[in-house]
């Protein structure tokens, strides 16, 4: 059985985000928001890794880290003429 990596819409169980929707969204967090999850997300490098790269402490790539999350999902929840 094959790894499941779709996402989901946030209030939608069980409706798949197209990745058109998600990237959309992706690009109107905040410069800060897309580079901290593209070091952690994308390029998946652990938090000791991308406080390394980016030249910042652990805890403050943990607060980046949940600070776009938490953005990322406001920008999805958002209506589409928005996103």
């Amino acid at each position: 059985m094959g790894k499941n990596t779709g996402s989901f819409a946030p209030g939608v169980p069980g409706e798949r985000m197209r990745p058109a929707v998600v990237a959309r969204a992706f690009q109107t967090l905040p410069s800060v928001h897309r580079e901290i999850l593209t070091e952690t997300v994308f390029r998946e490098r652990s938090v000791n890794e991308a406080a390394a790269t980016l030249g910042v402490p652990v805890d403050v790539v943990k607060i980046r880290v949940y600070d776009a999350l938490r953005a990322l999902n406001t920008a999805l929840a958002a209506p589409r003429s928005m996103v």
